[in-house]
């Protein structure tokens, strides 16, 4: 079943539609919160928070255009509250760059062999060390997780010129620091990972 069926059927008050959600989401979603901390138990209850808030508040909530645009912006509020960061708390801390993101690559390609697709991860990973922790949060977004610009506003709390501005300055950085045939390798390697 399609997400948007789903969530139709769990505001309904279907609980397998809930648990459909729950299933589709849960991997993509803990992936990543892991992006945020190590903190497995924080992610679990955090995961937890959502979908029994999702459940408690169905008859309020409305319904969403793109439902894992919904999901993943609600995720991050409940995670990112856990551990205490409040992007409104104060006007420096809009930026989001206090709040860890952690992008490393997990996964092979059957086109290449493994170990070169590990070795090719590898300095990918070290490549976008190079980039803030939400230029890298944007990047994964968009390339990992194939999120619109207008989804990847919503979740980071911007408006859409800053998406495209924060995504085009972390790959225009990976181009000016290692040309443009590295930043070719990191956007297949994101793509295929």
């Amino acid at each position: 079943m399609h997400d948007n069926e789903l969530w139709y059927s769990y505001k309904e008050g279907d609980v397998k539609a809930l648990e459909g959600l729950y299933e589709l989401y849960y991997s993509p979603l803990t992936n990543y919160g892991f992006k945020f901390t190590p903190d497995n138990v924080c992610i679990e209850e955090s995961m937890q928070d959502l979908f029994l808030k999702l459940w408690q508040n169905r008859e309020r909530i409305e319904s969403p255009a793109v439902v894992k645009q919904y999901l993943y912006l609600s995720f991050r509020r409940i995670l990112l509250r856990k551990l205490e960061y409040n992007p409104s708390r104060h006007e420096e801390e809009l930026s989001g760059e206090h709040i860890p993101f952690q992008l490393e690559l997990i996964g092979g390609h059957p086109m290449v062999r493994k170990e070169r697709m590990e070795e090719l991860t590898a300095k990918v990973d070290m490549l976008l060390n190079i980039l803030t922790n939400r230029q890298r949060e944007a990047v994964f977004l968009k390339y990992y997780e194939d999120l619109s610009y207008e989804e990847i506003a919503d979740i980071m709390h911007m408006n859409i010129v800053g998406a495209y501005k924060l995504i085009y300055r972390a790959l225009e950085s990976l181009r000016e620091q290692f040309g443009d045939f590295t930043l070719l390798l990191v956007l297949y390697v994101l793509k295929r990972a």
